[in-house]
């Protein structure tokens, strides 16, 4: 189930909102009059730019001059966008996660969206979003995995970068 989500990048809800507006002018427009469906492309067009939210830079990253993160203590890196459904569909776990690890790990959250992150990215290979990077507090990634997160397979890989 997991490889299943991992097609889904940060454009997807912006896709479905797209094609979901798209035929529902459609549907409408092709029972009232058929005169009427040239504004499919215009209402499109308006649709898209409701739907496109503003970048927000809200990233909770500290910058070192070594490196990209400071590893005081273990820390899980989550490369993600506030428009992929994966990753919205990932912060109840996450959320968990931070409640019972949040004194022993640092929970890092990257926006892809974020030219500013470009170079992590790159350098850290990221494919798809979420992506779930796990480092040890001498900052060596110990595992990493995309897609939905999931308790069953974050904890394991939380306790190990602890005990490391």
């Amino acid at each position: 189930m997991n490889s299943f989500f991992e097609f889904i990048n940060h454009y997807s809800v912006l896709i479905f909102m797209s094609l979901l507006i798209l035929i529902l002018v459609y549907l409408y427009f092709r029972y009232k009059s058929s005169a009427y469906l040239i504004l499919i492309p215009l209402v499109l067009l308006v649709g898209l730019a409701i739907s496109n939210p503003l970048d927000k830079k809200n990233n909770e990253i500290e910058i070192v001059a070594s490196g990209y993160f400071s590893f005081d203590k273990p820390t899980v890196v989550e490369f993600m966008s506030p428009t992929c459904m994966a990753c919205v569909a990932s912060r109840p776990t996450v959320s968990a996660m931070k409640e019972i690890y949040g004194d022993r790990v640092d929970f890092i959250e990257i926006d892809v969206r974020d030219t500013e992150n470009k170079d992590k990215i790159i350098k850290y290979k990221i494919r798809s979003t979420p992506t779930f990077v796990m480092f040890d507090s001498d900052g060596n990634e110990s595992s990493r995995f995309s897609g939905i997160a999931k308790s069953r397979i974050m904890q394991p890989n939380i306790d190990a970068i602890i005990s490391n």
